[in-house]
């Protein structure tokens, strides 16, 4: 990934390190005893009159900062779900500035994975104390990420040291850089996020309308602070509204005001004394600066009234109808109220060209990218006015379609992005400025590419690699000049999404992802790549908050490759859903169940009240779901159409296809080589053919064995009738573990066809034991077949593994056995049963004794059972039978008659 990471020029320092760290999220294991590899960046480029060299140090810091973060983002733990505190202490840079500034974005980027949770609080004090601006940035905004929405009290502490409004009133003023307090403040909104806090909402609202001073103090980089403070309490409420939550109602007015004007709030604790003395730099006023609160106002407020509906707050954030209206707002915020309007009335959001159209006035469409006219419309203003708010229905649509992979969304982000790339080329791209149309393209290309993240969109690729082409040295001509830092950036941005975590993530649509993605891709791209004025850069990486692993990617567990499979996903409102893995799933929160429902594997469930939470550690670590694959079915590579598994299918439904089963039938099933083996050594017997082992062996004792070998024939006697029997029923065995797939029963199986062998010249009651627990395993099965309520369409829950058909056939073969041994034991069994007999069992032989234990143990006859039955009296007979089952009863009434 090295190569990624090389900037060729100045002007796009920094800008390809985001595309790295989207594409290799979580995708690079780290292991205990591993140290950390942050690949450095190449920042040698050619400039116009200079030559080739290095570009300026101080221009080096946030580069490296993200490069860091890449690194940080990339990692997963080999073991376990977090990375151990000892391993990031241990990879503690002890060198220049430079590494620094990359262990700075490296602590980021472990924190946005949850990594810092382990690390001792002191440790964290031990990197805060030094002061470094970088390393506080990182830290601060990792350390809030691992316990967002925790309100952990160790964690606000630390961010609360950055923040005055936090202290006590008589603390020490510390002399803080503004980009920490810029960081600390958002993560104050992390720490908190989803609860709605009472006391930090108030704050942070307060916080987005802090006045400049007192003297010079708060007089840089103020819209930044104000949009972190405006971001951090959308956090907090998000969804609240919806939630009816008591927070919104006295929220929203404020924010009303911050967001269209009016006269600042009065100042109340300690805010009053301090700000009494007013700033020398600058001078506001009475009313509310726009510029600097309307920003962070206007998405705080689409953010709390997110999923509501609110027609009053969509009213609020509909862009002005009039030209007199339209000179009151800056172009850029109407870009923010019509995304604030998307989240309140999301719902009402279509990825059709209409909805985007109905955004704009009536009064603006006759005047965008024609000839000026009229000489009292300010055209400027109405094709600014145009892009933004085109730029901001795209980016609404971004949102609300984020990782569905939605194709008509992606069409409606892409048209727009090629008609403002083609306005661009032309004359009247002068009418609302090239800066302009630059930055509204680069963001529907940014919808776009979170629509079709995870996904490597071609269409989308195409218009990145065109756009990315646009550097100084190969601009196409004047009208479509270079790219600037800001949308070189945004075009790696949309290329990184298309391949998030290595195309096996995509984005959620949860009140705080899309908070977060608000964060990352604010549509307010840096000029260069130390600027921070407007939004600080470490926020880019905050989309990782918004990432969701899932990519279904099953994996064949005999052959441990991947392949194809279809599966099910059952939403929560009971709606079915067909789909062919590998696939990206719909979001987890909306479904109840996902199925591997391929009729050439065997089926896994996952269901949300039962092992969901071994779906979300498949997604998210192993990356794979193992599948079995049905014997006689082959994967969808080697037959796509499925015309190779019609035999094998006809042939396992067909119960009768079983007594007929040929060792080229069971061959057709399966690619194991031990079952492959066992059929040519047990199943198959070529007479007259090739010389098998058994020849082999016994010529070895003759003197022709050199004949033998060269005729290759074999020498082996014919099956005698029972030998076949026994053949067929090891085939129809073989056969059936094969078809069901059950080979680990076929080791059993063969243990009882040795039984029956055996069972006639050498009875053995512990045989006799072992065939009973099989009968009563499949008697008691079949009853709870009977008593079970058999539904229309659900397949059988409880299958036996072998048919009982099968089982009845060895069941009459005992009772053959038994019937054969019936004439010698009669008198010895009537005298067992307290029947009149001239035998004695005591004088027998041994294989009478053991065949008579054997016949006794398997029906369960009583010593003395008919004892008591008198004369020929059949009543009193079956009177003392009556305990006895259906077979024993009918062998003793033989005796008995």
């Amino acid at each position: 990934m090295a190569t990624l990471r090389t900037v060729p020029s100045g002007a796009t320092q920094g800008a390809q390190v985001p595309r790295v760290g989207m594409a290799t999220l979580r995708t690079v294991p780290s292991g205990a005893t591993q140290g950390a590899q942050v690949p450095r960046v190449c920042v040698w480029g050619r400039w116009r009159g200079r030559g080739a060299g290095e570009g300026a140090p101080a221009a080096h810091a946030w580069p490296s900062f993200h490069n860091g973060a890449a690194a940080g983002l990339a990692l997963v733990p080999l073991s376990g779900l977090t990375i151990d505190s000892e391993w990031v202490l241990y990879n503690k840079p002890r060198g220049t500035t430079e590494m620094s500034t990359e262990h700075a974005g490296f602590l980021m980027g472990l924190g946005l994975n949850g990594h810092l949770r382990d690390m001792p609080f002191m440790n964290i004090y031990e990197y805060l104390v030094k002061c470094n601006e970088m390393i506080s940035v990182g830290l601060l905004l990792g350390l809030a990420a691992t316990y967002r929405g925790t309100m952990d009290v160790q964690a606000t502490k630390m961010m609360s040291i950055h923040l005055e409004p936090l202290l006590p009133p008589t603390s020490i003023e510390l002399d803080i850089q503004q980009n920490i307090l810029v960081a600390a403040l958002l993560g104050v909104g992390l720490i908190y996020q989803g609860t709605a806090h009472t006391h930090y909402s108030q704050l942070l609202l307060l916080e987005i309308g802090k006045p400049p001073g007192p003297e010079m103090e708060n007089c840089v980089e103020r819209e930044g602070y104000a949009l972190a403070a405006g971001l951090a309490l959308g956090l907090v409420c998000a969804g609240a509204a919806r939630a009816r939550s008591a927070q919104a109602a006295p929220l929203a007015h404020k924010l009303r005001t911050y967001m269209l004007g009016g006269d600042k709030h009065p100042l109340t604790g300690s805010q009053k004394e301090k700000y009494k003395q007013g700033s020398f730099a600058i001078r506001e006023g009475a009313t509310v600066n726009l510029d600097v609160t309307s920003p962070g106002a206007t998405l705080a407020l689409g953010l709390i009234y997110m999923r509501s509906g609110s027609a009053a707050l969509a009213a609020w954030l509909q862009p002005p109808r009039t030209a007199y209206h339209l000179d009151f707002v800056r172009p850029d915020l109407l870009m923010l109220r019509i995304i604030a309007r998307g989240l309140v009335l999301w719902d009402s959001i279509e990825p059709t060209e209409e909805w985007v159209e109905s955004q704009v006035p009536e009064t603006i469409k006759p005047y965008c990218f024609v000839k000026p006219t009229e000489d009292n419309i300010d055209y400027e203003a109405m094709n600014q006015a145009y892009c933004n708010i085109i730029a901001g229905a795209c980016f609404a649509l971004g949102l609300r379609f984020a990782g569905s992979g939605c194709e008509e969304a992606r069409d409606v982000a892409l048209r727009y992005a090629r008609v403002l790339l083609a306005v661009g080329a032309k004359s009247v791209a002068e009418l609302a400025g090239r800066s302009t149309l630059e930055a509204c393209m680069c963001v529907c290309l940014l919808a776009a590419g979170m629509v079709m993240a995870g996904r490597g969109d071609l269409d989308v690729l195409r218009v990145c690699r065109r756009l990315r082409a646009r550097t100084p040295a190969h601009a196409p001509h004047p009208h479509a000049p270079a790219l600037t830092h800001g949308g070189q950036m945004a075009v790696h941005c949309t290329i990184g999404l298309l391949f998030l975590g290595g195309g096996r993530a995509t984005l959620s649509t949860t009140p705080t992802a899309v908070a977060a993605l608000l964060a990352a891709f604010f549509p307010k791209f840096p000029t260069h790549s130390e600027d921070n004025r407007y939004h600080l850069q470490a926020f880019r990486h905050l989309y990782v908050l918004a990432v969701e692993a899932r990519l279904i990617l099953p994996r064949d567990l005999s052959t441990e490759k991947l392949c194809y499979a279809h599966i099910q996903v059952i939403d929560l409102q009971g709606v079915v859903k067909e789909m062919k893995a590998p696939c990206i799933i719909p979001e987890l929160n909306t479904l109840k169940e996902v199925k591997i429902n391929d009729p050439r594997y065997w089926p896994i469930t996952f269901q949300k009240d039962r092992n969901w939470d071994q779906l979300k550690l498949f997604l998210e670590y192993s990356w794979c779901i193992d599948i079995k694959q049905r014997a006689g079915c082959l994967s969808y590579l080697d037959d796509p159409q499925g015309f190779l598994t019609i035999l094998a299918q006809t042939l396992t439904l067909d119960k009768a296809n079983i007594w007929s089963t040929s060792a080229d039938n069971i061959e057709l099933f399966t690619n194991d080589d031990k079952i492959r083996n066992f059929v040519k050594q047990y199943l198959v017997k070529d007479v007259n053919t090739n010389i098998c082992a058994d020849c082999l062996v016994e010529s070895k004792k003759k003197k022709g064995f050199k004949e033998v070998v060269l005729n290759r024939q074999c020498l082996c006697r014919k099956y005698t009738k029972e030998e076949r029997e026994h053949l067929q029923t090891l085939g129809m065995v073989t056969y059936e573990c094969v078809v069901k797939d059950i080979l680990c029963a076929l080791p059993v199986w063969t243990t009882f066809l040795k039984i029956i062998k055996t069972m006639k010249p050498d009875p053995s009651s512990y045989n006799i034991w072992q065939i009973k627990l099989l009968l009563s395993q499949i008697d008691n099965h079949n009853k709870r077949v009977m008593n079970e309520m058999k539904i229309d369409g659900q397949e059988t829950q409880n299958e036996p593994l072998i048919s009982s058909e099968f089982t009845l056939a060895i069941k009459q073969k005992v009772s053959n056995i038994f019937d054969s041994w019936e004439s010698r034991l009669t008198p010895y069994l009537r005298k067992y049963l307290g029947l009149p007999s001239s035998r004695k069992i005591s004088t027998c032989d041994d294989d009478v004794k053991k065949i008579l234990a054997g016949f006794l143990v398997y029906h369960d006859l009583p010593k003395g059972g008919l004892k008591n039955a008198v004369g020929d009296d059949e009543l009193s007979v079956l009177l003392n039978l009556d305990s006895l089952s259906v077979e024993a009863q009918s062998a003793v009434w033989q005796l008995y008659r």
